[in-house]
């Protein structure tokens, strides 16, 4: 249990002193139609980020709109001057049905994104292919614009 709450307080610390927060619209991508996602850098200079968001798909009709919120965890490498190569994994939660069916699946990424001015603005381009079952896959990518605080 000790250890349980060192680790706590640390991964809480982390957030907390963290200043790489995102904000941007995605559109395609984990939602998979758009979707408003907030992003979180663990710690100072890490490499990790956890995403969140809230977003609309329509799986079959237009008339049929799902509310999903988007759940990753991202790798990002740094190239060079602002560009990152970014690895991760995602699962589009649906939040209309929360039935254990429907309750989300696995997105693999992979992904370039670019910060401009002051790395202050983000350009984010991402190919994250569906896999429904194993002899099902559709390939699907998604563009994103928002801004770092």
């Amino acid at each position: 249990m000790k250890n349980f709450i060192t680790f706590s307080i640390v991964l809480f610390s982390g957030f907390v002193w963290a200043q790489d927060n995102l904000i941007y619209g995605e559109l395609g991508g984990a939602s998979p139609m758009f979707s408003v996602n907030y992003e979180r850098q663990f710690f100072d200079n890490s490499h990790v980020n956890v995403r969140a968001g809230v977003g609309v798909s329509f799986w079959e009709t237009f008339d049929d709109a799902n509310v999903t919120a988007p759940l990753g965890l991202y790798y990002l490498q740094d190239v060079k001057n602002g560009n990152f190569i970014e690895l991760g994994v995602t699962t589009p939660l649906n939040l209309s049905s929360l039935s254990s069916s429907n309750f989300g699946f696995l997105l693999p990424n992979i992904g370039y994104r670019k910060y401009y001015v002051n790395k202050k603005w983000l350009l984010k381009l991402t190919f994250c292919p569906i896999i429904f079952d194993k002899d099902e896959f559709l390939p699907w990518a998604g563009i994103s614009v928002g801004q770092r605080f």
